[in-house]
């Protein structure tokens, strides 16, 4: 599988573009649909799918200008996002979703299959797309961090999205996210862990990256050693949390369905505010 990351020209998103050797391709997420077009053209390709990880506008907005440089590509998301990406675009010269798909099944792009994971908390349909060690993540997971659940979210459910879904992934996986918040999430875990070596790494890492405009790539392993919302059940990070924000961790632990999940429900509440 071929994988190029794409930097939107009027956004911070990043979205991406994929094509087996025959040169049969989707694009995911492609805010930037001008950029969209533009690569698929440049390299040829025969655009099948169009990927929409979920409904909020930074995601789905160049839906309708790809639609009409490639028309006989379809537009796949998860089946409980649907219904909003087609209220955005209910005009009636406007394409919605063309097919829905649910956890097990299966996006073909001529020869690559993209497992569907259903990935939900950052909206209630979020997707997310596996194909051997890549996953194609949206906004449930970013590089030292967790996606918001502000906008149509609940962090209840992302939780156990991260519990049961990415948690279970093999520790090669590499994901792509849709933003680049590496450097601000790498200084909240420092708030709370000022000393955590792997953290300070990344934030340096991060930084180099960002001075060379390229995306931070990391794998869900290495995220398991330093990212507080994938270490939940770390004793360290529990101590830590007590210590400096005990009365909030309080407030979660009578309301949550155990400890873990007080302490991502914490943590998501303490970057909401920082």
């Amino acid at each position: 599988m071929n994988v190029e990351v794409l930097k939107s020209n009027i956004s911070d998103n990043y979205f991406y573009l994929l094509a087996d050797e025959e040169g049969r391709a989707a694009v995911v997420d492609p805010i930037d649909a001008g950029h969209a077009v533009s690569r698929v053209r440049s390299k040829g390709y025969e655009l099948e799918w169009l990927i929409n990880t979920h409904f909020h506008p930074d995601h789905i907005g160049g839906n309708q200008e790809v639609l009409e440089a490639f028309p006989d590509a379809r537009v796949v998301t998860g089946r409980d996002d649907a219904e909003a990406i087609d209220s955005h675009f209910s005009g009636s010269e406007q394409r919605g979703v063309d097919e829905t798909v649910a956890a097990g099944d299966v996006v073909d792009v001529g020869e690559i299959s993209l497992d569907v994971l259903e990935t939900p908390g950052h909206t209630p349909g979020h997707i997310s797309l596996l194909h051997e060690h890549h996953l194609f993540s949206g906004d449930t997971i970013f590089v030292g961090g967790a996606g918001n659940c502000s906008f149509g979210g609940d962090a209840r459910v992302l939780f156990y999205t991260f519990r049961d879904v990415l948690n279970t992934l093999p520790p090669e996986t590499v994901f792509y996210p849709g933003h680049d918040y590496a450097i601000r999430n790498a200084k909240f875990l420092l708030s709370i862990e000022p000393e955590h070596p792997e953290t300070l790494q990344v934030l340096e890492e991060a930084k180099r990256a960002r001075r060379e405009e390229r995306l931070m790539k990391t794998t869900l392993g290495r995220e398991r050693a330093y990212n507080a919302f994938l270490r939940y059940d770390d004793p360290e990070l529990r101590t830590a949390l007590s210590r400096r924000h005990g009365d909030r961790l309080q407030k979660f632990r009578d309301d949550s369905d155990g400890e873990d999940e007080a302490v991502f429900r914490c943590l998501r509440s303490l970057r909401n505010e920082w």
